[in-house]
């Protein structure tokens, strides 16, 4: 496990600077027919999966699957950046209160061949990912692992006094379908439009649970958060850590 400042984020600061320069180039040298051809997308699809593994404590670990089919040689990253903290109703707060997660052991493979993954820690955004060398054209496998705690609270600090059980919130990394297992039984699933409002999405599969990509978008927007209830009793959670 690397964890990392500035690094990978860096990296992919300067990439997309030298893109966008080279972008600016094409349209001010030569019609934009020609840039076109002479920079094509490199790729022609990609499919991602996130399956979210849940402990009795609310921890969880996330593996990310992606395909990608590329058009011709190129890098590629996979991950991307997230907020840290999940936010909570509370209508009496000018600002609202946050349930902060941490990030940790981030894994790599790209083609089931190791790659070096990391996290990046800005203020409250964290970058998650890795990215690779050059790839052929054609199909290829990119998984990241890593693994979240401290997003999880007692069901009643959200819904009511009435409700029982644990709430665990997860972001995507990517737009893609989620798959849900836990060690509990899921009692109930949430995507969060516009937080902290939710709207029950996916459907029960087996002892799991699956959200569509589409479920996870709203107007074409990434959903803000998926909030998963679990059926644990809130006495075994850590204390969360909450600010406001």
């Amino acid at each position: 496990m690397r964890i990392v400042q500035r690094g990978l984020r860096a990296r992919r600061l300067v990439a997309t600077a030298a893109a966008l320069a080279v972008t600016a180039t094409f349209a001010t040298a030569v019609p934009l027919s020609q840039a076109v051809d002479a920079a094509p997308n490199p790729l022609r699809g990609k499919t991602t999966t996130h399956t979210l593994d849940i402990a009795d404590d609310g921890s969880y670990s996330v593996q990310m699957a992606t395909e990608v089919d590329l058009a011709l040689e190129t890098t590629w990253s996979f991950g991307g950046d997230i907020h840290d903290g999940f936010r909570l109703p509370d209508t009496d707060s000018l600002l609202p209160p946050y349930l902060r997660a941490h990030y940790s052991n981030p894994q790599g493979t790209i083609d089931s061949t190791p790659a070096d993954a990391t996290i990046e820690s800005e203020m409250h955004s964290v970058d998650i990912g890795f990215s690779t060398d050059e790839l052929a054209g054609g199909s290829h496998r990119g998984v990241l692992d890593y693994e979240v705690a401290g997003a999880a609270m007692p069901a009643a600090n959200v819904y009511g006094d009435e409700d029982r059980g644990v709430v665990v919130y997860f972001r995507p990394l990517d737009r893609g379908d989620l798959v849900i297992e836990s060690a509990a039984p899921i009692t109930a699933v949430d995507c969060e439009v516009f937080s902290p409002y939710g709207e029950p999405c996916g459907e029960k599969k087996g002892d799991g649970w699956t959200v569509s990509g589409e479920d996870l978008l709203h107007d074409h927007t990434v959903i803000d958060a998926v909030r998963i209830t679990i059926d644990v009793d809130p006495k075994s959670l850590p204390t969360p850590e909450i600010d406001s």
